[in-house]
């Protein structure tokens, strides 16, 4: 739990870099990947669906490496790689949550690293929104304030150049402050921003509701 929470903490503090580094974000996605399977999963009392988690972000992570190669060796692939790439890594993050999220209820004892486990999950669930909102700029760029987002560099693929301002957007979104990069126009933008942050609001609630519900055990 703490060693997913510091990875994930990394990763949004190097958003601002990222933005300079078109690898970097690309970097830490699979650096949580390596955390969320070597360690959560193979810790974690949920043992039916490890061969999913397994194959989910052993495929996220190559998809991730081939997608960059092919961006760079062969332009046209890599293009055509970045639709499922961003598919797989939003299911391989939200089937993370929802294994976090049991896994967090079948805890008997409110512990510091329980605390740290349900703060890590709000965060992976803000990737993931980072990761749809990249699926969406992948299919309807008009749904997106052009303006708002950076401009692509030399030798840089557009979707690689917005993806760290469409993480972030997705952290605003999760946290209720907002963001200026969607086209209010656009149904699409609306109906992905309010979900993001309904979900965000939901998990919130129900890890509170948990670990109220356990600390008032404990007491009693």
């Amino acid at each position: 739990y703490r060693l997913t929470l510091v990875v994930e903490l990394l990763l949004l503090f190097l958003l601002p870099a990222a933005q300079q580094v078109p690898w970097l974000l690309s970097l830490m996605l699979c650096l949580l990947a390596v955390v969320l399977v070597g360690f959560i999963s193979r810790y974690s009392v949920l043992r039916r669906s490890r061969p999913l988690i397994y194959g989910l972000g052993g495929l996220a992570i190559l998809l991730e490496l081939l997608w960059h190669a092919g961006l760079v060796w062969a332009p046209p692939l890599g293009r055509l790689l970045t639709f499922p790439h961003v598919v797989v890594w939003v299911v391989f993050l939200l089937v993370a949550v929802f294994r976090k999220v049991w896994t967090l209820i079948r805890e008997p004892f409110v512990t510091v690293s329980v605390v740290l486990g349900a703060a890590s999950g709000y965060f992976t669930l803000g990737i993931a929104g980072g990761a749809l909102l990249t699926s969406l700029w992948v299919l309807q760029p008009s749904a997106f304030v052009t303006a708002s987002l950076p401009i692509a560099t030399a030798g840089h693929d557009l979707s690689v150049t917005v993806a760290p301002a469409l993480m972030a957007a997705s952290f605003g979104l999760l946290t209720t402050v907002g963001t200026e990069v969607l086209n209010p126009a656009s149904v699409s933008a609306q109906v992905l921003a309010n979900g993001i942050t309904i979900a965000g609001q939901l998990y919130v609630a129900i890890l509170i509701a948990l670990i109220l519900g356990r600390v008032h055990q404990q007491l009693l």
